[in-house]
C-alpha cells in the first residue's frame, strides 16, 4: 500500500463550522475534477507516475488537490479538530474492511 505524505496543514484563522465552510470543500473538489479533465489523463498519468515531482502538466491538478485538503482542514479546525490522525486511521480501517487496499 502506498502512503501519501501530507505534512502539517495550517488552518485559516477564523474558520467557522457553517454551510459556507462546508461548501468550500465541495467547490475545491469540483475544481479537482475540472483540472483532471484538462490534464488529459491518458497522456499525463503514466508520466506522472514516473516523475510525480517534475511533471508540470499535472501541477494544476495537484494544486487543486492541495486546495481541497486545505479546505477540509479548515472545516476540521472550525469543528475543533486539531489532529486528524485518529480519524484517518478510522477511514483506513473502514476501507480495509471494504477490501479497497487489496490485502
Amino acid at each position: 500500500m502506498q502512503y501519501i505524505k501530507l505534512g502539517g496543514v495550517r488552518a485559516f484563522p477564523g474558520a467557522v463550522p457553517d454551510k459556507a465552510q462546508a461548501l468550500k470543500v465541495l467547490e475545491e473538489a469540483a475544481e479537482v475534477v475540472e483540472a483532471f479533465k484538462r490534464a488529459d489523463p491518458g497522456d499525463v498519468l503514466p508520466v506522472a507516475r514516473q516523475f510525480p515531482d517534475c511533471n508540470k502538466r499535472i501541477l494544476p491538478l495537484v494544486d487543486e488537490i492541495a486546495d481541497t485538503i486545505q479546505a477540509c482542514c479548515n472545516l476540521a479546525a472550525a469543528l475543533g479538530v486539531e489532529d486528524l490522525t485518529p480519524y484517518l486511521a478510522r477511514c483506513e480501517e473502514r476501507n480495509r474492511e471494504r477490501g479497497r487496499y487489496g490485502d
